[in-house]
């Protein structure tokens, strides 16, 4: 759900894709063998945080397709965050996977890139081969985010448009969240119902985690129709899923399901 990343990788040139609204989407990429990689960020994330970086390295030692982006409102792209919605960053990611990329994808998506990369998966069921989830948020807008606001809150959401949400990892910089990335949100759901998807998929997520209950990976795995679908639980993991150790074991989870994927 919230900013999934340390922001701490190193800034690399790429490319601009422009939109049909005039909104332009930043993104980094490079050709190489198949099935290629695409990553998908967290909420108030972008595409230069350690996760991508990792697995940008892994992809360009293998001599592998990589593709990163950022969402409209997010890092290098035009927008503004509180004017995002599930819907648009859905169709981001579609639009940047059509005119970048080519033949099969993995995805990996990271907290909200976790349900991105679903609803783009669901998009484009004959590229997607393989999925990985890390803290994979689907649903967070109404399960995380509505539920557990306040009378209050939810008055003023909806007289007001907006509210702000504390922000615990920059607390002099306060989330402001419009009604429409709720309201849209329910368009996009998908733990309510079967996910009709049938790559293989593996779920990474922290028992610590206080922004995504662990659980969660459990109601996804639940709800796909996939049968190849693995659940990893670090037990002193928490949402960010940044440390070394976090790094590796992304890497090994990403490398091994690759290897499985017959290339083309």
């Amino acid at each position: 759900m919230t900013g999934d990343d340390d922001n701490g990788g190193r800034s690399v040139g790429g490319g601009i894709l422009s939109r049909p609204d005039g909104a332009t989407i930043a993104y980094h990429s490079f050709e190489g063998k198949k099935p290629g990689v695409v990553f998908l960020h967290g909420y108030h994330s972008d595409m230069t945080g350690s996760k991508a970086m990792a697995l940008e390295d892994l992809c360009r030692g293998q001599g592998r397709a990589f593709l990163r982006f950022d969402y409209f409102g997010h890092g290098q792209s035009s927008g503004d965050v509180m004017h995002g919605t599930v819907g648009r960053w859905a169709e981001d990611a579609v639009a940047v996977i059509d005119a970048l990329t080519e033949g099969p994808l993995v995805l990996v998506g990271s907290s909200l890139g976790g349900w991105i990369s679903l609803l783009a998966a669901l998009e484009r069921r004959d590229r997607v081969v393989g999925l990985v989830g890390v803290a994979a948020a689907p649903d967070f807008t109404e399960d995380l985010m509505w539920q557990d606001f306040s009378f209050e809150q939810r008055r003023q959401l909806l007289e007001k448009g907006e509210i702000s949400l504390p922000n615990c990892y920059e607390p002099e910089n306060p989330w402001r969240v419009h009604r429409r990335l709720i309201e849209d949100g329910r368009n996009h759901l998908l733990l309510r119902d079967v996910i009709n998807l049938s790559c293989p998929v593996r779920l990474i997520h922290g028992q610590l985690d206080a922004d995504v209950p662990w659980r969660t990976a459990l109601q996804i795995a639940d709800s796909l129709t996939a049968a190849d679908v693995e659940i990893i639980l670090v037990k002193d993991g928490e949402h960010r899923l940044s440390r070394d150790a976090d790094m590796e074991r992304l890497r090994t989870v990403v490398d091994g399901l690759l290897r499985a994927i017959p290339e083309s």
